[in-house]
């Protein structure tokens, strides 16, 4: 019995399924629509485009937020999300997508370097100037800002692996030592510290994330989470799915 009481100590008010479903919904739906309207030209105003930036980096925190807390009620469930398929499954660190995602895709943009355009050219296209323009040429500023970040991540990203480590070892250890007595006890403290490391990745991801949108500019920022939301909605495209699934079978 204490088993289950343990592990079903705290419920939360929605499963959090649910609450990602909702949360993936708005996303794809409502958020990343509005922002490519925002950056058209025919639209293209930077108090629009600022509001839908900051839309969507709060949507991406409340993501977070609410992580920490089903992660409280239930680390397990956290660790191994049913609500995520199999492509997304791929691109997970201790429960959610690794942070080293978001440094390598401005690295990307960083990478991406065309010949300048004809600022008469863009009126034959469905960007304007300073989309077009925004990741042209990015000043030694930006570079060195996320030069920092990924060095940050470098010393990180192994400490918290580490902790997960020992946490999960000693959570192991303490399950075949420990008295009926004192279990509930000991295995709950163990938890806790595993809940902490979650919640220090959920914080490594939200910094992550905030240092990169206030190193870019309001175009750049923009292009970025467009970038960030695509990948994102793309782990759902059923096609995809379908082939990866086909690799898997055809691999096992």
């Amino acid at each position: 019995m204490w088993k289950v009481a343990f592990f079903k100590r705290k419920k939360t008010s929605k499963p959090f399924k649910e609450f990602y479903n909702e949360w993936f919904a708005t996303l794809a739906a409502t958020l990343l629509p509005s922002l490519r309207h925002a950056l058209s030209p025919v639209f293209l105003s930077p108090v629009i485009l600022s509001t839908q930036v900051e839309l969507m980096h709060h949507h991406f925190r409340s993501y977070y937020d609410a992580l920490d807390q089903a992660a409280a009620a239930d680390v397990a469930q956290c660790l191994n999300p049913e609500w995520r398929n199999s492509i997304e499954r791929s691109f997970l660190w201790l429960g959610d997508l690794h942070p080293y995602l978001f440094t390598n895709l401005i690295r990307s943009f960083l990478a991406d370097q065309e010949p300048p355009v004809d600022e008469n050219v863009t009126k034959f296209l469905d960007k304007s100037w300073h989309v077009v323009m925004a990741w042209k040429n990015p000043s030694k500023t930006l570079t060195s800002r996320v030069d920092k970040i990924e060095c940050g991540l470098r010393l990180m990203v192994p400490a918290l692996a580490s902790r997960w480590r020992n946490a999960q070892s000693a959570f192991v250890e303490n399950l075949g030592r420990c008295d009926k007595a004192a279990i509930g006890e000991i295995l709950a403290a163990e938890m806790e510290d595993m809940v902490g490391v979650f919640v220090d990745a959920n914080r490594l991801r939200r910094s992550i994330l905030a240092d990169i949108l206030s190193a870019t500019d309001l175009y750049q920022a923009a292009l970025f989470l467009e970038a960030l939301a695509e990948f994102l909605v793309g782990f759902k495209d059923q096609k995809l799915l379908n082939e990866f699934e086909k690799c898997k079978i055809a691999i096992n």
